[in-house]
């Protein structure tokens, strides 16, 4: 029985401290164009551009004025933050200003880049330009709405009183 379990021991420990790795390289493949020319090599996949914010991750309602920006894009990447304030008085429409001048980030070799921006109370609008090595813009908007503790419970009890269902009612 103990040799059957050193046995075990040895054979586990083999294999793990066998070092067996891969490595992925861009794929390419022989294209003929005739019979009499040679075989030259194209490059099959592009790798594709991409910029996703990561925080905030879609539009929210927050009570913090203060507000940590992290976004992911390839190395060399220039984003432009730029933030806008509705200055508008009526609920009905829009009218975003500028808050402050751009805040510019070029992206590491970590391929993550991080922003601080100080919102105002009401609609802010935060608005990512991202610039790629190879010229190509990508864009991507985010609606922050930045309420008082206060107003937001009672945003809440606003939802739970209208449900369609009658769930949550206060009688």
């Amino acid at each position: 029985m103990i040799r059957k379990i050193v046995a075990g021991t040895i054979v586990f420990v083999i294999l793990g401290t066998s070092n067996i790795l891969s490595y992925a390289a861009p794929t390419t493949a022989p294209i003929n164009t005739s019979k009499d020319t040679k075989n030259t090599n194209k490059k099959v996949e592009e790798v594709k551009q991409s910029f996703e914010v990561v925080i905030p991750e879609k539009d929210s309602v927050t009570s913090d004025k203060n507000l940590v920006l992290s976004f992911k894009a390839p190395q060399g990447t220039k984003v432009s933050i730029e933030v806008y304030h509705n200055v508008s008085k009526d609920d009905e429409t829009e009218d975003y200003e500028l808050s402050y001048d751009p805040i510019e980030v070029t992206v590491g070799s970590i391929q993550m880049g991080w922003a601080e921006i100080e919102l105002q109370s009401g609609l802010n609008k935060i608005e990512f330009k991202a610039k790629y090595k190879n010229g190509s813009e990508d864009s991507t908007v985010r609606i922050i709405n930045v309420m008082e503790v206060e107003e937001v419970k009672q945003l809440l009890e606003e939802i739970v009183n209208k449900s369609t269902l009658g769930i949550g009612k206060k009688p």
